[in-house]
């Protein structure tokens, strides 16, 4: 079979939500599919993308302003038409199926438009959603239309669907929940790291984005009494545009128990050092860093936003602040450190409860269902021939 990936993400060449499609598309080319593949066009391309060319999937790029906002989009469509080189592209490839990764719920809207006027079937994937996103009326119609074309609609928690369904006032029958690949061996429990000098690790392992990720609410907390006394760290995993502003606002605070290490490759690594992740989120789609400390024996402080609650559990797993706001956050981390001698205790139900929730091998099911629909589209077109 054919099948067509396009990621409509434009926040950088590469991210973590570019490796469920990336990832299903190089099993799909090894069992003999033919695959091609299309992200935004970036100065200098991510290696992991050139390397897709290497496995045989055929690479193409597009100009980013596809991926601006849906209502400078309408003004942009309005002066240059339909996007020719996008449609050529996508006539030329002639796929059984079509696969639209999102980062929103509406930066893939045209690549969706152009697939249902040239009647390509189509998925789409939706990485992450928040109240903010709400559509207007001058798009709300275009939004919800093509969303009901969709052959299926993947969501990476079941808050996002439900958000999803209302922001286009429909049911989606179509959608199901699918889960991202994560970076640590499912097979290999993590021991319990020493506290060294008595003193307790949190990591948030997160891209530093406080508008999505809010650590500036944990940078506030930590500033006040009693938190500035307690032996306890905060060490940050991950880069982002907004790195340098973190940083000053740690020292603005005069925070000397938080530490930035940029981005670290191997996870396990983050988990043999920290005893608890934190994730102060203000929106999400369901964090790759929650179950991969979950893998690994951590419990979790988060807030309840998204998919966060329907794998972190208050008091058995983790703790859940009711919402991202700095006085609900701290009753939280309150409440876990009241808790610490019990922090081990609740990694391993962590662990216990991924094996129950999350598959070993999200690629290989998401495959599977990519298979289905395009054997399913297939079948229609014969019965309607």
């Amino acid at each position: 079979m054919r099948f067509t990936f396009i990621s409509s993400m434009s926040g950088g060449p590469w991210g973590g939500s570019e490796e469920l499609w990336s990832q299903a598309a190089l099993r799909l080319r090894k069992e003999g599919h033919q695959v091609s593949a299309c992200m935004p066009r970036w100065p200098q391309p991510s290696p992991k993308f050139l390397a897709l060319g290497k496995e045989g999937i055929q690479l193409h790029t597009q100009p980013r302003y596809l991926h601006v906002s849906v209502r400078a989009w309408h003004k942009l469509k309005r002066r240059l038409g339909q996007p020719k080189e996008e449609s050529v592209w996508m006539k030329q490839q002639k796929p059984d199926l079509a696969i639209i990764s999102q980062g929103g719920n509406g930066d893939g809207l045209s690549w969706m438009e152009i697939s249902r006027d040239l009647h390509i079937p189509f998925v789409a994937i939706v990485q992450a959603n928040t109240e903010i996103a709400w559509p207007a009326d001058d798009w709300w119609e275009r939004l919800a239309a093509v969303y009901c074309s969709a052959r299926r609609v993947f969501c990476v928690s079941r808050g996002n669907l439900k958000m999803l369904e209302n922001q286009i006032a429909e049911p989606l029958p179509n959608a199901t929940v699918v889960w991202n690949p994560y970076n640590v061996p499912a097979d290999q429990p993590l021991g319990w790291p020493a506290a060294v000098n008595g003193i307790w690790r949190m990591a948030c392992v997160a891209r530093l984005e406080p508008a999505a990720k809010g650590q500036d609410l944990l940078l506030q907390i930590l500033s006040h009494s009693p938190w500035t006394e307690r032996p306890l760290e905060l060490h940050l995993y991950g880069s982002g545009n907004f790195e340098r502003n973190l940083q000053r606002l740690a020292e603005k605070f005069q925070l000397k128990n938080v530490h930035f290490h940029g981005h670290v490759k191997d996870v396990r690594r983050i988990w043999e050092q920290n005893h608890i992740l934190v994730l102060s989120s203000r929106w999400e789609g369901l964090p790759l860093a929650l179950v991969e400390a979950m893998w690994c024996e951590r419990p979790a402080i988060v807030t309840d936003v998204a998919g966060n609650t329907e794998v972190c559990v208050d008091g058995e797993t983790g703790f859940v602040a009711a919402a991202p706001a700095a006085k609900l956050l701290e009753e939280a981390l309150e409440r876990a450190w009241n808790c610490r001698s019990d922090w081990q205790r609740m990694g391993m139900a962590a662990r216990a409860r991924a094996e129950k929730l999350i598959p070993k091998d999200p690629v290989g099911d998401f495959c599977r269902q990519l298979q289905e629909v395009a054997n399913a589209e297939e079948k229609r077109a014969i019965g309607v021939a």
